[in-house]
């Protein structure tokens, strides 16, 4: 299978400090993805400091690293508004992560004990604009109300198709996912997710998942 359109041009930073985890799925991914740089790293603040200079297009980072919490790294890009697109690896799933995750703007979660492959869909589908978030803990519902950087507009905001659209894009869908399920095409349903960010004032799809579980669109 070829790589995924444009993957070849992105750059990627892998971070886990388990070394042979860490070579099995570097060499997964220069296979499937054939980015134009992967950098990988056995310890967080490296990784950071890495992050921090070259942002990458795609960072997977293990969740419980020796010197620090792969939650900080993600902390530290926000905090400097840097866009990249995160997925979390942990092998100690636990039912809160997902919301958490969510929250920080992480759009891949998977369990380390699953195949390398699940890996491979998580990163294909967060590329491909969706989220993935391991079968084995699904996300709960979080605390969502009081959340001060989500746009008070209701989901009366949308017309019938956008909550239609908006419902499939939470449930972690791509694009062109969505178009099947709703039998239109995937361009038809990109126009619709950019009018639908553009409208509450957004600008990538885990803030939108967010607004979507407070208005029960989730």
């Amino acid at each position: 299978m070829p790589p995924p359109a444009a993957s070849s041009a992105l750059r990627f930073v892998l971070v886990d400090d388990t070394a042979t985890f860490r070579e099995l799925l570097k060499e997964a991914l220069q296979r499937r993805f054939q980015p134009k740089e992967l950098r990988d790293f056995g310890n967080g603040k490296e990784a950071l400091a890495s992050c921090l200079s070259a942002p990458p297009d795609l960072l997977i980072a293990d969740l419980y690293l020796r010197d620090m919490d792969g939650r900080d790294i993600v902390r530290e890009l926000r905090r400097h508004k840097h866009e990249t697109k995160v997925v979390v690896l942990t092998a100690h799933p636990e039912a809160q992560l997902p919301a958490e995750l969510v929250s920080l703007g992480v759009a891949g979660f998977v369990d380390k004990n699953s195949p390398l492959e699940q890996i491979d869909r998580a990163v294909q589908c967060v590329l491909e604009g969706g989220m993935f978030f391991s079968a084995n803990v699904p996300p709960p519902i979080p605390t969502l109300a009081a959340e001060p950087n989500l746009p008070r507009l209701g989901a009366d905001a949308l017309s019938e198709r956008e909550q239609e659209v908006v419902r499939l894009v939470a449930r972690g869908l791509v694009s062109k996912e969505v178009a099947a399920q709703l039998g239109l095409s995937t361009r038809t349903v990109e126009k619709h997710r950019a009018r639908i960010l553009a409208k509450l004032g957004l600008h990538d799809v885990p803030t939108l998942v967010r607004w979507c579980l407070r208005n029960g669109l989730g």
